[in-house]
């Protein structure tokens, strides 16, 4: 029995070195241990990054529409352009039970057909009453496209944030992720009435959406870069030792030891790493920023989740990384510097 517990007890200890969460704190703390060491000083114990906040509960996002009726007779001028069809699949119980998604795609494809129609009807009678349907429904647009962003299960989960930065060599999901968001950003001009010159096709939104099942990546982007500010900043605390290195050419050889532990440890593991998220984020950044923010209305209960994801290169989860990166490199130089040692 003690045998069987001692072997849980390893393998647990494997899979936890294993985890990315280990993996990146690993790195930092190997770079951190190499420069204390020709310091001759104890390396700093790194605490694990705090939560980031979530996206909030989908009934406080949630935007309501009043419904567009229109009488027996009306209705029946959709048949002439040829919306009767897509009209009567929505009314019934299983277009009632429409997700976000399909429901944007609906109200988009129908107001498609109305615009279609507006263009080769000449009926006068017709024409007013459709341009007066469409308005209603170009109103409303926005309204449904944001409510897929926030409501859609696997759009929703995509942006929850997540509580584990991406390993350091693979970062599945990421192009998946991005063809997504391109997709709803496309979905969203559309909404604010941007024409395009080839229609949407379902089976686009069908694809992008089974892109995002099961794929977190974007959450975890957004703890990466927040994992990387932490781990930076408790590093430069650490690092501010450098400032205190007595630069007399007795000491060159430990001077060049730490600049070789700068080199190996942090530029060619960790910065490398940092450089793949960076240009990962800047292509995501925009696409964020449009698509989760709407023009037609504030939402308090999103702002702490806007100002950190969702502002494009100003989100807060970037911004801060960006500047403790810069920061670490500034203590770098101004060491070697000081102490006249070649970067590289």
């Amino acid at each position: 029995m003690n045998g069987w517990k001692i072997a849980v007890g390893l393998i647990s200890l494997w899979l936890t070195a294993c985890s990315p969460q280990s993996e990146l704190e690993h790195q930092f703390q190997t770079y951190l241990a190499r420069v204390a060491n020709v310091l001759e000083v104890a390396p700093p114990t790194l605490s694990s990054a705090p939560p980031l906040p979530p996206l909030p509960p989908q009934r406080e996002l949630q935007r309501q529409h009043d419904r567009v009726t229109a009488g027996l007779l009306d209705t029946l001028k959709l048949g002439e352009c040829r919306l009767l069809g897509l009209v009567g699949e929505h009314n019934s119980p299983v277009g009632k039970s429409q997700s976000a998604a399909a429901l944007l795609l609906y109200h988009l494809q129908f107001q498609q057909g109305v615009q279609q129609c507006l263009a080769t009807t000449q009926d006068p009678a017709l024409l007013d009453w459709l341009e007066q349907i469409r308005r209603q429904k170009a109103r409303q647009l926005p309204g449904h496209h944001w409510n897929m962003m926030i409501a859609e299960p696997e759009i929703r989960s995509a942006l929850m944030p997540r509580a584990r930065p991406l390993g350091l060599d693979q970062q599945p999901g990421y192009h998946e992720t991005l063809a997504a968001f391109e997709l709803f950003y496309r979905l969203q001009r559309l909404a604010q009435g941007r024409p395009e010159a080839s229609p949407l096709q379902p089976r686009e939104l069908n694809q992008a959406l089974s892109g995002l099942y099961n794929n977190d990546y974007l959450g975890r982007l957004f703890y990466s870069l927040h994992a990387a500010g932490h781990y930076l900043s408790q590093s430069i605390g650490f690092l501010q030792r450098l400032e205190q290195f007595d630069c007399h050419p007795r000491h060159r050889s430990s001077a060049e030891r730490l600049r070789n532990a700068m080199q190996h440890y942090y530029i060619e593991a960790i910065q490398s790493y940092f450089s793949q998220l960076d240009r990962q984020f800047i292509r995501l950044a925009p696409l964020l920023q449009h698509t989760l923010t709407p023009g037609f209305i504030q939402h308090p209960p999103l702002a702490d989740y806007q100002a950190h994801f969702a502002q494009g290169l100003d989100s807060r989860v970037y911004a801060r990384y960006r500047s403790l990166t810069l920061e670490h490199a500034r203590l770098w130089q101004q060491f070697l510097a000081r102490c006249d040692i070649s970067p590289t």
